[in-house]
């Protein structure tokens, strides 16, 4: 018996990463252009809003690699919001404008960002207005907030050092614990990191309210593994297959894909599922917890792991020398329909699939994922081609470690070209628009195109490259383009929502 069955209704939504919205602040943030932007949604008939993971990014920049599983990205908070509750002036958060419109300039972040959070929390004194919110949020959010706050005062203290080269007396957590609690700077650093988490929580969850409160539903993207530099490793060792010095025995991957020849080495430690499992995933059921805080839908990167995950000896230059081991299964997901009973799920199940995989899905009934993309290879009964797509599933033209449609269309061979311009009826001068209406016919219940196919942009505009380090998550929309989609766009894609149902 099916474990979910909760997709029932045809629908549209946009993807679009919180980083990649209009500011002036050098990254997107929790401000107006996100409001402008669910009102886009709105006009647009569109009712999912899906973003990549929220948390705090740190090495290669990406969401996927973050110091915790629980808190959110500190720069997302709308600088100007702490301008307008007395914390920061105008003239101090002037120095975030110098930085780039037209991307995302990570390194200036850090160097412009951090100190006006630090110059923010030194003017939140116990006489703030907020002062009482703030001590019941850590109160309330205590269950995970504690242990990134000791994580992120500890690592500040040693220069922002992977937890595995600090000093001795600092590498147990429950020393660690009694290290912060006994250091009066360590103890105010946790309070500040306990304060952008609680700015964090109450944008973010005021944004979502405004969305929810024009019929848009946040899609959040939850990655299976975490960084082996993170508080969540750090606090709870025994999960993981680790060696004594903390390092990892093995870490994750896939192998030899669509993307790379060498396969993709994330380099996360693996969990030990008989650890989990033994303490009835209580770890994997509170991140679940927050996540729902979160998001009103949860998509559940690299599915496959949940069945079998690509395991490979530490350490490696490439993923091609690994094996699969078995993980969670079906437990899993009746552990967590049990503690969870109206949650949704999206069930990311791209890549090699065995048959064990697709009983899982099955088992389940997790809608899996479509990807048009992934569709022209020759073969008429691709699973991806728009007449052999299930109901119970989410299209996408690409996803974020895809190219844009644009720029996937330029690099295609003649031939494959021909088999794209043959399947749409199309001359291809348009195709990213080619296949988003066509994609709006495709019997997937739910269809999710990116903001860079609306735009019609090319490579540039690209959000990831799967096995590259660096040049990634940096790209952002303009605020003349978010104009732009008011007049016109929002109509059209409304007009294509009532022609297919959506």
């Amino acid at each position: 018996m099916a474990v979910w069955s909760w997709l029932k209704d045809r629908a549209c939504g946009v993807f679009l990463h919180v980083s990649s919205l209009p500011s002036k602040q050098g990254i997107g943030c929790f401000g107006k252009s996100a409001y402008d932007f669910v009102e886009f949604l709105s006009a647009a008939a569109v009712k999912y809003w899906q973003v990549c993971p929220l948390n705090p990014t740190s090495f290669g920049d990406s969401p996927y690699q973050s110091p915790s599983a629980f808190a959110g990205n500190p720069y997302f908070i709308d600088i100007n919001d702490l301008v307008e509750i007395g914390l920061l002036s105008h003239l101090e958060i002037e120095t975030l404008e110098s930085l780039p419109h037209s991307n995302v300039d990570f390194g200036g972040l850090y160097e412009h960002f951090w100190p006006l959070l630090r110059t923010a929390f030194a003017n939140f004194t116990n006489s703030h207005p907020h002062w009482k919110e703030f001590e019941n949020y850590c109160k309330k959010a205590s269950w995970w907030l504690d242990n990134y706050a000791i994580f992120m005062a500890i690592k500040d203290k040693f220069c922002g050092k992977q937890w595995t080269e600090w000093p001795k007396e600092f590498l147990n957590f429950e020393n660690a614990k009694v290290c912060v609690s006994s250091d009066y700077n360590l103890k105010k650093s946790t309070s500040f990191h306990k304060f952008t988490q609680w700015l964090f929580d109450v944008q973010w969850k005021k944004l979502k309210a405004f969305a929810n409160k024009n019929g848009i539903f946040m899609v959040g993207d939850v990655q299976i593994f975490v960084g082996l530099d993170s508080s969540d490793v750090f606090s709870n060792r025994r999960m993981f297959k680790l060696q004594q010095n903390g390092m990892p025995k093995f870490v994750t991957g896939v192998p030899p894909d669509l993307f790379s020849d060498t396969g993709q080495l994330w380099g996360n430690p693996v969990y030990d599922w008989d650890v989990l499992r033994n303490n009835n995933f209580s770890w994997w059921t509170g991140r679940i917890r927050r996540c729902l805080e979160l998001y009103d839908v949860v998509r559940l990167d690299h599915f496959r792991g949940f069945c079998d995950y690509w395991e490979i000896t530490y350490p490696a230059t490439t993923a091609i020398n690994g094996k699969w081991i078995k993980s969670a299964g079906i437990k899993f997901f009746e552990c967590i329909k049990n503690t969870f009973p109206n949650s949704k799920f999206i069930a990311e199940d791209l890549g090699i699939l065995t048959d064990n995989v697709s009983e899982l899905l099955k088992q389940t009934g997790l809608p899996g994922m479509n990807v048009i993309h992934f569709a022209f290879d020759g073969n008429s009964k691709n699973k991806y081609l728009l007449h052999e797509h299930d109901k119970n599933s989410v299209l996408y033209l690409g996803t974020h470690d895809n190219d844009t449609t644009l720029g996937w269309y330029r690099f295609l061979p003649d031939e494959i070209k021909h088999q794209v311009r043959s399947y749409f009826r199309t001359s291809g001068d348009d195709i990213a628009w080619d296949l988003i209406k066509a994609a709006y016919s495709s019997t997937s219940n739910i269809l999710v195109i990116s903001m860079q196919d609306i735009l019609n942009l090319g490579s540039e505009a690209r959000m990831n490259k799967p096995s590259t380090t660096s040049g990634n998550w940096q790209w952002r929309m303009m605020a003349c383009q978010m104009e732009e989609l008011k007049h016109g766009t929002a109509n059209f894609l409304a007009e294509l929502g009532r022609i297919y149902g959506r």
